[in-house]
């Protein structure tokens, strides 16, 4: 398979887990009442392949190498926090808006220095990158110092769509795919 082709599909199933997570978001801010053990294998779930595709984007080998820079990390860490939340449930309600709210926090600050380093680049939106990631990173604070826990809940489903949407956006502005120029001796004959 052509590298150009690893890379668009990369970018492809990064933008569709995105999405994923972003409807999870949608689900805990519409049914806060439903979170429970179905929020749990929900949550659990998106992150395991969250992490998969992740782990897996990395070895894209995209022009900029930015909007993956990081995702072995934060891929491997995506699947250690959903294999944790499937495995421990009676901990995992109470503790889920911190996790979330730390791993929120952890991918804004991440996404920080990608818009940088885009910046280096001389990337135009490298700009609406570090204002997204801000954004992000001020989300997972906001999660983490929520009042009550209904609160926190739709907190968490907010987090969630700012980090899906943001996971996005990151990817279509970042990723970059090399195009090969022809051969001077193709151009020849």
């Amino acid at each position: 398979m052509k590298r150009a082709n690893i890379v668009k599909e990369a970018k492809i199933t990064h933008v569709v887990v995105s999405a994923l997570l972003l409807l999870s978001g949608v689900f805990f801010i519409a049914w806060p009442e439903l979170y429970s053990a179905s929020v749990r294998w929900l949550v659990g779930a998106n992150f395991i392949v969250m992490g998969g595709v992740r782990v897996l984007g990395y070895f894209a080998n995209d022009l900029y190498r930015l909007a993956f820079q990081y995702d072995l990390a934060v891929g491997g860490l995506s699947v250690i926090l959903g294999v944790l939340i499937l495995i421990c449930p009676a901990d995992v309600l109470e503790t889920l808006p911190y996790v979330i709210g730390v791993f929120v926090i952890l991918d804004g600050l991440l996404k920080l220095q990608t818009a940088f380093d885009a910046k280096a680049f001389g990337m135009k939106q490298w700009i609406g990158l570090l204002i997204s990631a801000a954004l992000l990173g001020a989300c997972g604070i906001v999660v983490l110092i929520g009042t009550s826990e209904w609160n926190r809940i739709i907190l968490v489903g907010v987090a969630l769509i700012a980090d899906g949407a943001e996971n996005i956006w990151n990817t279509m502005a970042t990723v970059r795919v090399r195009t090969k120029k022809k051969d001077r001796f193709e151009d020849l004959l």
